[in-house]
This record gives structure tokens, C-alpha cells and sequence, in this order.
């Protein structure tokens, strides 16, 4: 590690302290209290290698949670032992996975955080599974652990509203994938610039402006390449281009009461190089149950949220790929988010066009809600791309996948199941299957 990679974590170190010390001016006198959980797991789990052969593991995981006040730190202290009782090496390069280098132990750090998401100010430095600027036409969960285990990325959220300063006119929202390997990044400053009038509806209006960038698309992740060293640490390529998405965009809230809301947005964006597309939607929101719809406007060589959950799978020939995209397209997204009856949680999109520049997608999930059913918690997940048929609907071909099943054998012991469909660096899809006995204190 470089020593560039030591002032950024300086740097952003110090920005955490600042900013917290400016929030804390303003809270109450109530002292923080200290808080402490442990998860201690032991299982089986199953990967695919760099040979695309499926290998097994005993697993030994200790994720500690501290907590003071709003700040919290994660750690994931994971051990996975092979038939010869030797740790984890999935890309049989002679050294652990994730224990050999200096930067290894700093990717143990599964997050740092001060806030919460939503407050005033929000700042993380860790994994996180999904993240999206403004209303998603350029980035729209996007994930930096989507090669977990077998890459790690220390990445950064930070979320500030300028009411953290008594001055709500201005905000912003940021992201990096990794601290520690500085290529994708994405930004968006917003303005409220008719706060100050007093006409409602209109002094609620906002806009934004977006801009991320991904200095690095070649970056070396498959052990296939000439190039390629280990799963360890960050390996730029000299060769790579970069590729740069900007955009801006307006909200109006037309309805705000205290359990319903309806908020309407339109957005632009410009792929450098490449095209350019705009969309306009609305979200509707009535205490227990929301509604999204858009409808979508893009030129040629130009995509839908161009850094999504797959960008780490396809982001070495994506910005190519656009130029296969030669006609107007005109599409739409519809979907629901809702809470049923304090058991389900459930949330399912739908997006497809009037043409055939993009085929559909469908996103759904599905979670129980904690303690509604006794002794089981279950979640699923299902987000599947590109989708020719009905029957290609269930087919594992451009599909992310995760099912969680936990039976609760008594307060703090449970059995769990734990089934992903998911890639590996190389780009292949991989089935990772974990079973474990999960002990929280």
C-alpha cells in the first residue's frame, strides 16, 4: 500500500471527525453509551476456485459490532479451513486468501460508520450492498462485495444535508468502492434554492447534479490473465480507459403529510463518448405501502443505470457494448415496496421497453419480518437481467440470487441455510452454498 493510500485514509479519517464534531454541537447533553454484539459462526461453506472447481470449507466466523453513540465498527474475522486444515486459497496462488498482505487486515474492517442512513449526515467506510445517487439513472445498487469472498473493497458513503450546518439550501451524497484503490467514484451535489420562499410546493424543489467516474475499467480480476498476480490487493492496469457518466436532476414533492407522500422527479445524463437519455417518474407513499413508476427516454449508445449491481461483472466491456445500442428507446419501471400485516416485508420491480434495444428485468424480494414467524427467519432475493422468455424468467443466466433460512434453536443459537447465486472475479457465474450454526451475544 502506497503511501497516497495512507493520506487518504488520514484524510478521510479526519473528515469523519470533523463532520461528527459538527453534528454533536448540536445534540442533546445525553451522554453515549457503549454497545457490544457478537455473531460466532460455525459451518460448511462452498465456493467455485480460479479452476472452476467446487471446493469446501470448514468455517470459523467472528463478526464483533461495537457501538458508541452513532459511531459503530464491524469487523468480519473469518477462517475457513480446507480437508488439510490450511486456510482458504481459491486462487491456488500459495498464500490465504485474505491473511497474507498488509492491505488483507485492513479489509477485515467490515465497516465503520457514524449515522445512520437517511440522517443529516451519514458516513461509512466498509462493504455495502447496494448504493444509489439521486433517482438511479446512473448509478442504482451498485455493490462492492459482489465478489465477496473472494475480494474484499473497502468502500466509502458519506451523506451530508446542509441542515448538519443550519443551512439547508445545499447536501451531498457520495461513494467509492474502495479506499484503498481509488477508481470508481461517484458524486451528487443537490440545492434547495427556493427554500426560503414561503409559496408551498414550489420552496420544496430541488436539484442535483451527478457525476461518476471509473478510472479503470480493465482492472485485472481473472487468474486467467497474463497479468494477473493474486486475489490480495488492487491491480490497475496501465492499459485501461476510463469512462465518465454525468447527469442532472429535479424533485418536487407535490404531497408531504405525515403517513403520505408524493414525490415526482426528472432526470438527464451523458455518457462521455457515448449518448445520452432522461426519464421521468413519481413515488407514492401511504404508511405501510409505496409505488414507483418511470418512463424512460434514452438515445442510442446509451443504458439504464450504466453502475448497477452486475457493473463489477460487465465493466470491462460495458462502455463497448453501448454501441450495439443503435436506436431510440423509449421503456418504463413499475414497483412496490410494502409491509404486510407486521410479517412481510416485500418489494418487486419490473422494467422493460417498447422496443428491443433492452430486455426485461425483474427485481424482487421477500423477508419475513423479525419474531413474526416463531422460530424462522427467511429472506429472499432475486434480481434477474436481459430476460427473453417467460421460462428465461427462472433461468440462472444474468440472475443474482440469495436465499437465507434461520431456525432459531433457542435465544441465541440458530441454524442457518444460506444458498447465492452470485460471480466469481473472472466473470463466471458461481453457486456458494453455507451451512452454519449462527451464536449471537
Amino acid at each position: 500500500m502506497g503511501k497516497k493510500y495512507l493520506v487518504m485514509i488520514i484524510s478521510i479519517s479526519l473528515m469523519f471527525l470533523f463532520l461528527s464534531s459538527v453534528l454533536y454541537a448540536d445534540e442533546s447533553k445525553e451522554k453515549p453509551s457503549f454497545g457490544f454484539n457478537m455473531d460466532f459462526n460455525i459451518g460448511l461453506s462452498s465456493y467455485e476456485d480460479s479452476n472452476g472447481q467446487q471446493v469446501a470449507f470448514q468455517k470459523f466466523s467472528f463478526f464483533p459490532e461495537f457501538s458508541y453513540g452513532k459511531w459503530g465498527l464491524g469487523l468480519d474475522l473469518t477462517f475457513e479451513l480446507d480437508g488439510d486444515f490450511k486456510l482458504r486459497d481459491l486462487d491456488n496462488d500459495g498464500h490465504a486468501d485474505g491473511w497474507y498482505t498488509f492491505s488483507d487486515y485492513l479489509y477485515k474492517i467490515y465497516y465503520v460508520r457514524y449515522g445512520f442512513k437517511g440522517d443529516p449526515l451519514y458516513a461509512r467506510i466498509g462493504a455495502f450492498e447496494s448504493y444509489t445517487l439521486g433517482h438511479g439513472l446512473i448509478m442504482d445498487g451498485f455493490s462492492n462485495v459482489l465478489f465477496y469472498p473472494q475480494i474484499h473493497h473497502l468502500g466509502l458513503n458519506l451523506d451530508v444535508d446542509g441542515s448538519v450546518f443550519n443551512f439547508p439550501i445545499i447536501g451531498m451524497e457520495s461513494v467509492v468502492r474502495d479506499v484503498l484503490d481509488w477508481d470508481i467514484m461517484g458524486l451528487r451535489v443537490y440545492a434547495r434554492p427556493l427554500t426560503s420562499l414561503s409559496m408551498p410546493i414550489i420552496k420544496d424543489l430541488k436539484v442535483g447534479a451527478t457525476i461518476v467516474t471509473d478510472l479503470d475499467q480493465q482492472e485485472i480480476n481473472d487468474p486467467g490473465d497474463p497479468n494477473y498476480k493474486n486475489y490480495h490487493s488492487p491491480k490497475d492496469n496501465p492499459n485501461s480507459k476510463s469512462v465518465t457518466e454525468f447527469g442532472l436532476d429535479t424533485e418536487l414533492p407535490l404531497l408531504q403529510r405525515e403517513k403520505m407522500s408524493l414525490i415526482t422527479y426528472a432526470d438527464w445524463a451523458k455518457i462521455s463518448g457515448k449518448g445520452n437519455g432522461s426519464l421521468v417518474g413519481a413515488t407514492f407513499q401511504y404508511s405501510w405501502f409505496k409505488l414507483i413508476g418511470q418512463m424512460r427516454f434514452f438515445g442510442k449508445h446509451f443504458v439504464m443505470s450504466y453502475f448497477d449491481s452486475y457493473y463489477e461483472v460487465d465493466r470491462a466491456t460495458k462502455y463497448n457494448s453501448l454501441d450495439s445500442y443503435d436506436q431510440f428507446y423509449v421503456g418504463y419501471l413499475i414497483g412496490t415496496d410494502m409491509s404486510l400485516f407486521n410479517l412481510l416485508t416485500f418489494s418487486a420491480y419490473w422494467s422493460d421497453g417498447f422496443n428491443d434495444n433492452e430486455r426485461p428485468r425483474i427485481q424482487v424480494g421477500i423477508a419475513t419480518v423479525e419474531n413474526a414467524i416463531p422460530k424462522f427467519d427467511i429472506s429472499f432475493n432475486y434480481d434477474k437481467k436481459d430476460i427473453s422468455s417467460f421460462k428465461d424468467t427462472f433461468s440462472s443466466a444474468n440472475s443474482l440470487l440469495q436465499l437465507e433460512v434461520a431456525y432459531k434453536v433457542s435465544q441465541i443459537a440458530s441454524l442457518v441455510f444460506i444458498f447465492q447465486r452470485t460471480y466469481t472475479p473472472s466473470g463466471q457465474e458461481s453457486n456458494q452454498t453455507l451451512i452454519e450454526t449462527r451464536f449471537s451475544f
